[in-house]
């Protein structure tokens, strides 16, 4: 039991962790996977895991948002930042954040998060659709992860890199990726895929 309650704290801290330094998210699961392999888990156990991660992983996401209503000064004139408004306006917003939060091994919710921060989104709102994000998140991979993990391994071992490595590697070009992305002008890009699509409504 004691053993149990050791690795729960230890998971719940990597995904609280690694979720709030951005581009780190993404390897979560699967360290609290390697770790339900040292266990030989029931059902019942990878389902505490499960809701452990996703704890960890949505409370993480405050950061993100804090980081976005520091910069809402600067920030609120921006286009994207309209764009984001409208969004919230029309509830397309939390759709988006639900899908960012289940997509793997793209980072680029915290971006949206720092936005939402910066638009004034509701935090609580925010917390809650995070926490669904996650909890699918963590429902699809963690099993998976726990049946191919020796698999993935083996085939990532073949490259000559070691697991820090490789995540450095994403995490600098999820950086580049992002950083382009947040150049992006999202409100003339709506406009134009509007024009084209009459049922997009208008969110100016």
């Amino acid at each position: 039991m004691n053993t149990l309650l050791y690795y729960i704290a230890l998971v719940f801290m990597i995904s609280l962790v690694s979720n709030a330094t951005p581009f780190f998210g993404a390897a979560y699961t699967v360290y609290a996977s390697i770790v339900l392999m040292n266990l030989k888990p029931n059902a019942s156990v990878v389902m505490l895991f499960i809701v452990v991660t996703a704890l960890g992983a949505a409370l993480a996401k405050n950061t993100m948002y804090l980081i976005g209503v520091a910069l809402r000064r600067p920030m609120a004139k921006s286009r994207n930042m309209i764009f984001l408004r409208g969004l919230l306006r029309f509830g397309f917003l939390w759709l988006i954040i639900i899908v960012l939060a289940v997509i793997p091994g793209i980072p680029l919710d915290d971006y949206l998060y720092v936005g939402t921060g910066a638009a004034g989104a509701s935090l609580s709102r925010l917390n809650a659709y995070v926490l669904l994000g996650k909890l699918i998140k963590s429902s699809i991979e963690i099993p998976i992860e726990l049946t191919l993990l020796n698999t993935i391994y083996n085939a990532t071992s073949t490259l000559g890199l070691s697991r820090l490595e490789f995540q450095l590697i994403f995490a600098i070009a999820f950086t580049a990726l992002g950083v382009v992305l947040y150049k992006l002008d999202w409100w003339s890009m709506y406009n134009w895929l509007r024009r084209r699509i009459s049922a997009l409504p208008d969110i100016s």
